[in-house]
């Protein structure tokens, strides 16, 4: 899907368009007389809420923000490969130990790794909220995690697990009344709301199982596990794949809440914001 903004004299021309449009059907289905001054008040009405609000339509030219379909394989590795990748740099990042946060994860600065052309941002586990500013590649794709799990057999009590009970721990981790929603330069352009096993609507948001794969956890990890070392691992989430932005300066905002039910249990909550200001070159 690609989304345009139109600016304000596009907007009123379409906005006249429609609304005289409307009113014709009007007199020509009910034969109802308006008055040109009706028209031109709710004319005016609507250009005033079209100038107060940001309007987007979907069109296939013009400026754009795009996304890799569930088909595609962004730059020749599939999905559930990049999620892959995208837990072994999760467990690798250390703690600050001036902070306490994840190492990076400060406001103003750059948490991203890079790697195969993906620029992945920051897990929502995180919590949160933080302003980050990084510069970027032109052909780099952007991947957003907005709540994603993972299981493997280095955590104690699960080191004969099999693949499936693998995956289906890391779905586990996931349950619960989990919402989230991603902004390109203050448009929504993706949007997520599940409810344990169901999801009730997803919006250019994949879901993803991963298949088995090997995770290495470092000594100096933010996750605090029994063991370390490589172990065989699965990882299940709902991510965003932005295709490259234009250059420019963009902002990247995403956001979930993550709420307990009877399944889920009271552990799953998480509340968090990422802004990440982009200088595309």
């Amino acid at each position: 899907m690609q989304i345009r903004i139109l600016d304000i004299e596009q907007v009123i021309i379409i906005s006249e368009i429609l609304l005289r449009n409307f009113f014709s059907h009007c007199i020509a289905t009910k034969m109802v007389r308006i008055l040109d001054s009706t028209i031109n008040l709710n004319l005016y009405i609507l250009l005033f809420l079209s100038a107060t609000y940001y309007i987007t339509v979907p069109v296939v030219s013009g400026y754009n923000v795009d996304f890799y379909s569930k088909g595609e394989s962004p730059f020749g590795i599939s999905y559930g490969d990049w999620v892959a990748k995208y837990w072994n740099w999760d467990l690798s990042i250390p703690l600050d130990p001036k902070s306490n946060n994840l190492l990076g994860l400060n406001e103003n600065g750059c948490l991203v790794h890079r790697e195969d052309s993906m620029v992945m941002l920051a897990d929502t586990a995180a919590g949160g909220i933080w302003n980050l500013k990084c510069t970027i590649s032109h052909n780099a794709g952007i991947l957003i995690p907005i709540w994603t799990g993972e299981c493997d057999q280095g955590t104690k009590a699960f080191e004969t697990y099999s693949f499936k009970q693998l995956s289906d721990c890391a779905r586990g981790f996931d349950l619960g009344k989990v919402k989230g929603q991603v902004k390109v330069d203050n448009i929504p352009v993706a949007m997520l709301d599940a409810l344990d096993y169901k999801t009730n609507s997803m919006n250019n948001v994949t879901e993803v199982y991963t298949k088995q794969f090997n995770v290495t956890v470092p000594l100096n990890s933010h996750f605090i596990v029994e063991r370390y070392g490589t172990f065989p691992a699965a990882a299940h989430g709902w991510f965003v794949f932005l295709k490259p932005l234009q250059p420019g300066n963009h902002t990247v905002y995403y956001q979930n809440s993550v709420e307990p039910t009877t399944l889920s249990g009271a552990g799953n909550v998480n509340s968090a914001q990422f802004s990440y200001h982009f200088k595309v070159e």
